[in-house]
């Protein structure tokens, strides 16, 4: 049984397998993704390919598959297994003996409610940083974090690297609002996640200034808003890091939401259109 997973079945190299048969090696490598279906559709899908593939580039092993699978076998997971609302994770692993699977299934989500959208979510600081953030492969910074927002009771916790720069959430990107400016950590320092992507294109299309550059701890109090984006969240308003609060209603960080919303309501209307 995959420990993750909430779907009584996974598509495994294609085929739908019952999810009690199916396991991934211990010690294996994973390279995964996760990402979101709202209304059966799979969301900026096409994005979420380039990035896995990438994955694998970045880490040196050979792309395992075409392109074209990718999205081929998440469509494929969502009509016969009848996903309609979800969060789908897609998992290539590779045992110690070279041995590969590729899996697709359902994982529990939690979306922000409404009260947390318009009264912003508490998030802490956690000391790690990932060795290469930009592959999106398991890591012991995650876990470690993991257990320090279960401790805490935040929402989210953003890291702190080895130079005391803040860099990103521990399972989200995040972006700092001083004035009309938007600022966020250099795309080298962190995992480039989907909605950060997109996010960033509706900053110039909103032309909103934005300041990607390393971030120092010791600043965050000198900024008047922050929110944090990802797959579930989208763009969630951070009411306060440790003891730093911010202005939940701030007019560039609602502006952005609601462009985002608008985003997300157009790319699921022309998907069904081509399909």
């Amino acid at each position: 049984m995959v420990h993750d997973c909430i779907s009584t079945q996974i598509l495994v190299d294609g085929t739908l397998r019952s999810a009690a048969d199916v396991q991934i090696p211990e010690g294996a490598t994973v390279i995964y993704d996760v990402l979101r279906v709202m209304d059966g559709v799979p969301l900026f899908v096409e994005d979420h390919s380039v990035r896995f593939f990438k994955s694998f580039d970045l880490s040196g092993r050979v792309r395992p598959f075409e392109e074209v699978l990718f999205e081929q076998s998440i469509n494929q997971f969502i009509h016969q297994y009848g996903v309609v609302n979800g969060n789908i994770r897609c998992v290539y692993s590779i045992s110690a003996t070279e041995q590969s699977q590729f899996l697709v299934y359902e994982i529990k989500h939690s979306y922000p409610t409404a009260e947390m959208y318009a009264q912003g979510v508490p998030c802490g600081t956690f000391i790690g940083e990932r060795a290469n953030p930009n592959v999106k492969q398991e890591a012991a910074v995650k876990n470690n974090a993991y257990k320090k927002i279960a401790e805490t009771g935040v929402y989210e916790v953003l890291l702190v690297d080895s130079q005391n720069n803040v860099t990103e959430g521990s399972k989200s990107n995040t972006f700092f609002v001083k004035g009309d400016t938007i600022v966020t950590a250099l795309a080298q320092d962190v995992l480039c996640g989907i909605t950060r992507l997109q996010i960033i294109d509706l900053i110039h299309l909103l032309h909103i200034p934005l300041e990607e550059r390393k971030i120092a701890l010791s600043e965050l109090q000198d900024f008047d808003a922050a929110f944090i984006s990802g797959t579930s969240p989208k763009v969630l308003p951070i009411r306060c890091v440790d003891a730093v609060e911010y202005k939940v209603q701030n007019a560039v960080v609602q502006r952005l939401a609601e462009a985002y919303d608008k985003q997300i309501f157009e790319y699921i209307e022309n998907y069904k259109r081509k399909k």
